[in-house]
């Protein structure tokens, strides 16, 4: 004959799994269900997390141009006014110079907030994110793919001389149109850096993006120009951008033709897909 429980301790084993059930159901409920991210790189972050569908206030940004089609998109800081319309119960900040005043507004209606400074590493951003969305062992998964990506990268690069790179780029002066280059703090230094290059914007001194004069650029002299696929056309093209960018023509870059092309996302966001660009870009500097 089969066995069977007691009624009492089947009862007591319903009990048991519906607390649990209730306890997991709990645990996600905790888990921010409409969010407004103001950093590009922390939405590619969260759509690679499993959680896009929660992102209800993005920036416009072309990469996700064909992707998450129900964020609203911006194009200018949002007031409280837009942010409270996309009812968020979580704003996510990048920069405190930019985001901390809207990040004040909205704790005052009573929108939680959080700054995770774009400048933290990718890793610790992934981790941070994954926390507030509740995909904690999705965001250990990315972590371990970036990683991977970093370790390969230092294997490539290890030994290797380090190739002297400027990133260029048309909109980091915002909507004047003038080409710049990248300095201190940018996502595009950490990426040369770890791929075992040298960022001479910023040891030029640059901080963020800032324009270029031809003298500065052939002082800086840089053997390996890097763009974003998406902003090439606008600096001229894959032949142009040698004579549309001031002074170019006259460095090893140009001698040697030597140009870069990455992923938009993987110039500007140094995020999820950092340990795939960080070894594309170590491969392309130092494999001949």
């Amino acid at each position: 004959m089969p066995l069977s429980l007691p009624q009492s301790r089947h009862r007591q084993w319903r009990i048991a799994l519906a607390m649990l059930i209730t306890a997991l159901l709990a645990t996600d409920s905790h888990a921010a269900s409409r969010i407004a991210a103001l950093d590009p790189g922390h939405v590619g972050i969260i759509e690679a997390l499993g959680a896009s569908e929660r992102l209800v206030l993005i920036p416009a940004d072309p990469t996700f141009e064909q992707r998450m089609p129900k964020a609203e998109r911006y194009h200018r800081m949002p007031s409280a006014e837009s942010l409270l319309a996309q009812r968020p119960d979580l704003l996510i900040g990048s920069t405190p110079a930019r985001h901390q005043n809207l990040l004040d507004q909205a704790e005052r209606l009573n929108i939680e907030t959080i700054m995770i400074e774009r400048t933290l590493p990718p890793t610790e951003r992934v981790r941070r994110l994954a926390e507030y969305v509740g995909r904690v062992t999705q965001g250990r998964e990315l972590i371990k793919r970036i990683e991977q990506g970093h370790a390969v990268a230092a294997e490539i690069s290890r030994g290797e001389p380090r190739v002297k790179v400027l990133h260029l780029s048309s909109s980091g002066a915002g909507s004047t149109g003038a080409v710049t280059g990248a300095g201190a703090e940018t996502s595009a230094d950490a990426l040369i850096e770890r791929a075992g290059g040298i960022n001479v914007g910023a040891e030029a001194g640059l901080d963020r993006y800032q324009t270029l004069s031809a003298e500065g650029v052939m002082s800086m002299a840089p053997e390996a120009v890097l763009v974003s696929r998406h902003e090439l056309p606008e600096l001229g093209g894959a032949e142009g951008i040698w004579e549309r960018v001031p002074g170019l023509t006259h460095t090893p870059a140009a001698q040697h033709k030597r140009l870069i092309v990455l992923d938009h996302a993987a110039v500007k966001f140094d995020g999820a897909t950092s340990g795939a660009a960080t070894r594309e870009l170590a491969e392309t500097l130092h494999t001949p």
